[in-house]
């Protein structure tokens, strides 16, 4: 059987010594990818015919993490956010729009399922630690750091999502991230939380959006299972 074709979503890096920027992404998405038995390619669409052109290509659509959101797409002023570059926003809302009006499967991480929630209507809590009534949300400041492929808290899975037949009812995830979204978008379905409260997860039929990373836990079979089922869903797409 053909193996899936993956878009994977674009980020920019600037390599100073080059004074050049090139269009790509971190290892890990595309070992994801891999091992969950698709075949991931990095895309950039420049305008929204190009994110139809891509719908029509790929199997299913890999929104990866990265710098947060200009807080103007849901209608803020910056208050503790770390924007990227815009076309890279644009491009990411221009390819979750045509991946979802084509129907083909979607996996939202981190920035993904912000980027989802932000089209849908959602606002964004654009600084967690600044909030003070959560606890943390990114490892990598933890005292002492805890390691990228270990995990972090615990999340709570809800009845009746394809994420609670994976985990059960509790399950610990890893953290990276300092935004969230404020609730959980009227298109799509709650999923999980952190026991502190902070959406982590939510679904709606063939799209599955978390704030975690599985990416990074791949060794842990149930977090490799999320891409195993994206993988299936496009396969039979």
């Amino acid at each position: 059987m053909t193996k899936p074709l993956i878009c994977m979503s674009a980020r920019d890096f600037y390599f100073a010594a080059y004074k050049i920027t090139t269009l790509s992404n971190i290892d890990s998405y595309s070992d994801y990818i891999h091992l969950a038995g698709g075949l991931p390619s990095t895309f950039f669409a420049h305008d929204e015919k190009e994110a139809e052109e891509a719908a029509k290509a790929f199997d299913g659509l890999l929104l990866t993490g990265g710098a947060d959101l200009d807080p103007s797409f849901y209608g803020e002023e910056n208050r503790g956010s770390y924007p990227g570059s815009l076309c890279i926003d644009y491009s990411d809302l221009y390819l979750y729009r045509a991946f979802k009006a084509a129907g083909k499967p979607i996996l939202a991480i981190c920035r993904g399922i912000q980027v989802i929630a932000v089209d849908e209507g959602v606002k964004l809590i654009q600084d967690i630690p600044s909030e003070g009534r959560y606890g943390g949300h990114n490892q990598r400041e933890a005292n002492p750091p805890v390691p990228n492929t270990a995990f972090f808290h615990d999340c709570e899975f809800i009845k009746g999502t394809r994420l609670h037949d994976i985990f059960g009812g509790r399950y610990p995830v890893n953290s990276f991230h300092h935004q969230a979204a404020v609730s959980c978008p009227l298109t799509m379905k709650e999923a999980a939380r952190s026991t502190d409260g902070i959406l982590e997860a939510f679904e709606s039929g063939n799209i599955i959006a978390v704030q975690w990373h599985p990416e990074r836990l791949a060794h842990d079979p149930k977090h490799l299972k999320i891409a195993e089922m994206f993988i299936e869903d496009c396969s039979a797409y």
